[in-house]
């Protein structure tokens, strides 16, 4: 409901009766619609971070990019509600729902940033850094695909944006085998 009618449009009567429960028992597990909302992203959130992580499970260099950008762009694709929710809805919202997002955006950050650190020896500040810049195209380039319905395939969309990252990536200095940060 929340994907379909936004934050301020899903009453809780009509999400109770899409739950196919009562209001009543909605709200024995949920204070109000902010709590539901805000047990509904961060369940979004660790259910991608999971996907994008066993994606990248045991991959290196470019098929690790490639892995990644494609669990990201699975879930959209399956979840195109969640997406919205995750992303659209809570942009410039409520206090607690960007602190959501936040601790999503400095998990992910802090995952594909340690990825640079191993890769490039680089420090992790900066690597962290450069995992936003990353994660800022795929949520530009995801965005713009969920407005045009998909337009591009999601397999050629993954490929264009896996070259663009690797490219870039890979001019960074690269660490030494047996080298250590």
């Amino acid at each position: 409901m929340f994907g379909e009618d936004g934050y301020h449009g899903a009453g809780m009567e009509k999400i109770a009766q899409r739950a196919g429960v009562t209001k009543p028992v909605l709200y024995q597990h949920f204070v109000g619609k902010k709590e539901l909302y805000c047990a509904l992203l961060d369940s979004d959130m660790a259910r991608l971070l999971v996907q994008v992580s066993d994606a990248i499970a045991g991959a290196a260099g470019h098929v690790r990019i490639q892995r990644g950008l494609a669990a990201y762009f699975k879930f959209i694709e399956d979840n195109v509600d969640s997406f919205r929710l995750l992303f659209r809805e809570t942009m410039g919202a409520d206090p607690d729902f960007r602190e959501a997002i936040d601790h999503f955006h400095d998990a992910a950050a802090g995952a594909i940033g340690a990825i640079i650190v191993e890769e490039t020896g680089k420090p992790l500040e900066e690597s962290e850094l450069l995992a936003r810049s990353v994660m800022g195209m795929a949520e530009a380039a995801s965005t713009w695909w969920i407005d045009r319905k998909q337009q591009v395939g999601r397999d050629e969309l993954v490929k264009d944006l896996t070259e663009l990252a690797w490219r870039g990536l890979s001019g960074l200095p690269r660490r030494k085998e047996g080298e250590r940060g």
